[in-house]
């Protein structure tokens, strides 16, 4: 059967459910982080939202070439897609490091904006498997 456990992973169908699967979850999920923007006193603007619901459902479909690879859904596949995105996210000046306090950077130069970026979204990458009830 190739690489996957069942000919389902990697098919045609495989990828537009993929692909179109995340597409009202992505919003949902963007227009309540955004939500939580506006009561935390930020600016809500339709850029913030379609970078929070692009970012989700991008996050998402980044997985599902490693699902066609492993014949499976993973933890590991969101640990990785969160850690790329938010690697090249920060080192695009796209997003912030969330929870890292910036004098660190000072504090201990030979750490990367980008890396520390990466370890920081891979780890929420995790933590949404991990709710999700992804096993590794």
């Amino acid at each position: 059967m190739g690489w996957g456990q069942h000919p389902y992973w990697g098919s045609s169908l495989h990828y537009q459910q993929c692909l179109t699967g995340p597409v009202v979850p992505s919003i949902m999920t963007g227009g309540v982080f955004s939500a939580i923007d506006a009561f935390s006193g930020h600016k809500v603007t339709m850029r913030s939202v379609g970078m929070y619901a692009g970012g989700i459902y991008v996050y998402n479909i980044v997985q599902c070439p490693m699902e066609a690879i492993h014949g499976r859904q993973s933890a590991i596949h969101n640990v990785t897609a969160g850690a790329l995105l938010g690697y090249i996210a920060v080192s695009s000046g796209a997003l912030g490091i969330p929870f890292v306090d910036q004098t660190l950077f000072w504090r201990h130069p030979r750490l990367s904006p980008p890396i520390v970026g990466a370890g920081v979204y891979g780890t929420m990458g995790g933590l949404f498997a991990a709710l999700g009830g992804k096993r590794l």
